[in-house]
């Protein structure tokens, strides 16, 4: 069964309305009294995947809680890279923030990441998932042991759709790789272009968080045949972890809320503040349930160093391992930007 194209045409016309709202709506009598722009926050990635759903979500309970809009921006490109160097060249004023998700912290773990970590100062960690590796439903391949005799007797011909370059679904690939499962990684930053990839003929699999495609996996259009994690999933029971296979527990996606280095203090607490609120809110418990995600999810910013620089020490011993050219990075391409208030 193949993905209902016309419905995703309609979906990206009803966006490209909201963004081109965005541009001629009036702004918002809070800020016309203030004087002020509205505080923004970077997505990283294109409309329509989990990073753009955790940012609009809680773009829209942080307004509540500092009592006026918050702009959303979706500036896609070089694995996050692009919307990081938005958040970077902005004011250090507490008016511009950013998700940083998983994929984009990955980066730092690369020999030329092009920007530090020193540069953000991590609000608080706001969602935690765990990955699988998808097939759509017409695959020739029926299960994992079907297509990793495929990969192993064919090696470089099996393509898996991933975020981009340097991210956790593409380290995880080296993983598989140096267990003699060569597979091409396939980066697709655009979610909605990433998801129908295996249908289209893109790529053969799909790396994603089971929470970001629920809509598709309802549908029975994609099937998970691996989850990347130490023990199965609660929500895929029948699905085989990668630890359990010998491959390692990969790695799973995080996303957090960040500001630029060199805010004041003042200003930090209150952002990191208003997350924690937000964080605690029946609203956004119900919003990381409907996304799949672990209820634990958040991290304060006050442990928010130590989580991150124990998943860096994890991720280097990874990229350390693949061959010389293989830690560096390139970009892909130039940045869209789209623009939301709520």
């Amino acid at each position: 069964m193949g993905l209902t194209l016309p419905a995703g045409r309609i979906a990206r016309a009803a966006s490209s309305l909201l963004v081109a709202l965005a541009f001629v709506l009036p702004a918002s009598t809070s800020a016309q009294k203030t004087g002020a722009l509205a505080p923004e926050l970077v997505v990283p990635f294109g409309p329509g995947g989990g990073a753009d759903t955790l940012g609009r979500a809680t773009a829209k309970m942080l307004a509540g809680a500092l009592g006026e809009p918050v702009q959303v921006s979706n500036v896609p490109g070089a694995t996050g890279r692009q919307g990081i160097g938005k958040l970077i060249a902005a004011p250090a004023d507490g008016r511009t923030l950013a998700v940083l998700t998983a994929d984009t912290f990955t980066l730092q773990a690369y020999a030329n990441p092009q920007w530090k970590l020193g540069d953000v100062i991590p609000l608080g960690v706001m969602m935690k998932q765990p990955s699988a590796l998808f097939l759509p439903s017409n695959s020739r391949f029926k299960n994992w042991g079907e297509f990793e005799k495929e990969a192993r007797l064919h090696p470089g011909t099996l393509r898996v759709a991933i975020t981009g370059l340097g991210s956790p679904d593409y380290l995880t690939l080296q993983q598989l790789a140096a267990k003699g499962i060569k597979l091409v990684p396939v980066p697709l930053a655009n979610p909605e272009e990433r998801y129908r990839a295996p249908f289209e003929g893109k790529a053969d699999a799909l790396y994603e968080q089971p929470g970001d495609i629920a809509r598709l996996l309802a549908a029975q259009q994609l099937r998970p045949v691996l989850a990347f994690n130490a023990a199965r999933l609660p929500s895929l029971p029948e699905v085989p972890s990668s630890q359990e296979l010998g491959f390692g527990q990969g790695f799973d996606q995080f996303r957090a809320i960040v500001v630029r280095a060199g805010t004041d203090p003042a200003r930090v607490k209150v952002l990191s503040d208003s997350l924690e609120k937000v964080a605690g809110s029946p609203e956004y418990r119900q919003f990381l349930k409907d996304a799949g995600a672990a209820q634990a999810s958040y991290v304060p910013a006050r442990d928010v160093g130590v989580f991150l620089q124990s998943r860096l020490e994890a991720l280097k011993r990874v990229v350390d391992a693949l061959p010389f050219h293989a830690r560096y990075l390139y970009d892909e391409g130039q940045p869209e930007v789209y623009v939301q208030q709520f």
